[in-house]
């Protein structure tokens, strides 16, 4: 059988309707607490009946989701593409042997923590060794506006506050008893190539240990350690 010579030609063009319903996707910025359809209107220039058409299809795969009062969030869906993408990515091989690290040289719990809708969600932690210490397990739900690694996560959300601004500048926060009087804990964040935030990785324990000098001891360690994987990411 003889060959074709015909070569295949790139594709110049996409699907137009399949780049409009990515459209709507890309109308979500972080600190939306959903969407009615007129915002997405704006932000799409798409009419009403287009997004409502293209909507459908996106809430059908669990991509968009939509409330008792008609305002449009980002579905479960995309949840699961970015664990998958993190996966790819092998990030728990570059996370998981750094918390390893810090625990071996703090002897307190190191956890890294990513963004998940308006909480926090604990993606990877390695928990003390010593009997009397805080325990943190993987999944665990964490909110915003409470703790070390939440303060620090709402400084990417809501970052034209004053306190946001404080925490960007300074690089790190210090919790003591916010979620529990017993409690304390230190964040710093994790920057990807173009500064975007990946997650935040933190120490925490008994509030007894967090003295004044366990802590810059420990804010060493955590900066280091944020440093180098940062440079994982590509952040130099």
């Amino acid at each position: 059988m003889a060959k074709s010579t015909e070569k295949i030609k790139p594709i110049k063009s996409g699907v137009e309707s399949v780049e409009r319903a990515l459209s709507l996707l890309e109308a979500f910025n972080m600190g939306d607490n959903g969407l009615t359809l007129k915002e997405l209107a704006q932000r799409t220039g798409l009419n009403k009946a287009t997004i409502l058409r293209l909507s459908a299809s996106l809430e059908k795969f669990g991509y968009l989701s939509r409330d008792d009062d008609g305002n449009f969030h980002l579905g479960s869906s995309l949840w699961k593409a970015g664990s998958i993408y993190r996966d790819n990515l092998q990030l728990g091989k570059i996370i998981r042997p750094a918390l390893i690290e810090l625990v071996e040289k703090t002897t307190e719990t190191a956890a890294f923590h990513v963004l998940r809708g308006n909480s926090g969600v604990v993606l990877y932690c390695e928990n003390s060794k010593r009997r009397m210490r805080y325990h943190i397990d993987e999944g665990e739900i964490t909110p915003l506006n409470l703790g070390s690694s939440g303060k620090v996560l709402e400084a990417f959300v809501n970052s034209k506050t004053s306190q946001s601004i404080v925490i960007q500048n300074q690089g790190y926060y210090i919790s003591r008893g916010e979620r529990d009087p017993e409690i304390a804990g230190i964040s710093v964040p994790v920057l990807g190539r173009d500064s975007e935030l990946i997650g935040v990785l933190s120490l925490s324990g008994l509030i007894s240990r967090f003295n004044d000098e366990n802590i810059e001891s420990f804010l060493e360690e955590l900066i280091s350690t944020s440093q180098k994987v940062c440079s994982s990411f590509g952040n130099k």
